[in-house]
Formats: structure tokens, sequence, C-alpha cells
């Protein structure tokens, strides 16, 4: 997963770089990534078990403020050309009973935010059976809770360009980001 806002010649805006993949590593080889590619910043969230961490990426030209994180999400404010925005990276739990957890966080999340606030990241979910590739139809009641979540958060969806890589690795026509402004 990553963001990036580069400066080109036609415009004055500032260079912001995040990345958040998910990563079993250590936060040794994390902070050499980080070294690497020039980073002034890194939050990471350490793997449990066979379950992978999380790693944001950042460049010190926006004031950025770590909100919450847990192995699920990295939850930040974020202050670029004095305007307030809050980004939420998610890495949505693979076990679908769990994920209520994370649609739960995050409606009180889009309950209590007015301001700008984007979700981005692989929520492991789809809001109906149409998105679904193979595999046997689930039961249109196992999409409420994330399509409340959704909802009730006022969120919209931004599509994704390009190719992404499931886990199956095919390449395929990918979600992008949800937002709520």
């Amino acid at each position: 997963m990553a963001i990036s806002f580069k400066k080109t010649k036609t415009t004055e805006d500032p260079t912001v770089e995040i990345q958040i993949p998910s990563t079993k590593q250590d936060f040794e080889f994390v902070q050499g990534f980080q070294s690497h590619f020039g980073y002034d910043s890194l939050v990471t969230v350490d793997p449990n078990g066979r379950s992978g961490g999380l790693a944001l990426f950042y460049n010190n030209e926006y004031q950025v403020k770590i909100l919450y994180s847990n192995n699920r999400m990295i939850d930040i404010e974020a202050v670029a050309k004095e305007k307030q925005v809050f980004l939420t990276f998610v890495y949505g739990d693979p076990v679908q009973e769990l994920r209520e957890h994370v649609w739960e966080r995050l409606t009180r999340y889009g309950l209590a935010r007015a301001e700008p606030w984007f979700i981005i990241g692989d929520l492991n979910e789809i809001i109906e059976n149409h998105e679904k590739e193979g595999g046997s139809l689930r039961s249109a009641t196992s999409f409420i809770p994330f399509n409340n979540m959704i909802n009730n958060s006022g969120l919209l969806e931004f599509p994704a360009r390009g190719n992404k890589m499931s886990w199956q690795g095919q390449r395929g026509k990918g979600k992008g980001a949800v937002t709520n402004t």
C-alpha cells in the first residue's frame, strides 16, 4: 500500500510519501528499508506469530500524529497545507469472524469525525457476492457488518487504478480507498 504525492514542474506542492506494507519482518529489517529509501519516520506494529505486522513510512514535511495502532490498523491525523485530515491504514482480519472488531472501531471513528477521513488498505472484505471470484457464494447476512460500517460512517469508495495482486497471484480489478468527503 502506498500513497505518493510528488512535486512536479507544474506545482509547488511538497512531496509526501506514506507507505504501509503488511510485513512479517522484524523491526531492524523494516528500519533498514526506511533508511535505504530515505523516509524520515517509521511507525511499526510488530508481527504476532504468523500474522504480519504493519509499517508506516512517511516524510516529515507534514505534521503526522499517530492516534491509534494495533495489528489491523494505524490511525493518524495529518496536517497538510493547514488542512486537517485523518487517515486510517487498514489490513482487515483474514478471519471473517474477527473482522467485525475492525468494522466496529472504524464505525466509531466515522461517527466522531467531521473532517476529511480516508481509509486505505486491504480490508479483506467485499460488499456483496458480485465482487467475489470463485468459491462458494456467501450468505447475504455475512456482508451486513461491513456495509453497516460503510453506511454509518458516510463513506464513499474511490476506485483503484492499475493492477492489484491477490494472494492467488492473479491480477485483477482492485479496490481503492474509501473516504467520508
